[in-house]
């Protein structure tokens, strides 16, 4: 089994949760009182996964100073 690259994970996770909204699967991640569903969590990822990106943009970057 072959390791995955946090940004691999994640992108994995967003088009779960997107498919899970354009199938309507009403699957709550937490409980019956907060409603945590895929349309909630979407845009955490989103911005997860861009954090991922801009993290390693600036490592780039730094490497290529200190190189």
């Amino acid at each position: 089994m072959r390791t995955l690259t946090t940004e691999e994970a994640l992108q994995i996770l967003l088009d779960w949760l997107r498919d899970n909204i354009d199938c309507n699967s009403g699957i709550i991640f937490d409980n019956d009182e907060e409603n945590t569903d895929s349309t909630m969590l979407l845009p955490h990822v989103e911005q997860a996964l861009n954090d991922v990106h801009d993290l390693h943009h600036l490592q780039r970057l730094h490497r290529a100073k200190s190189g």
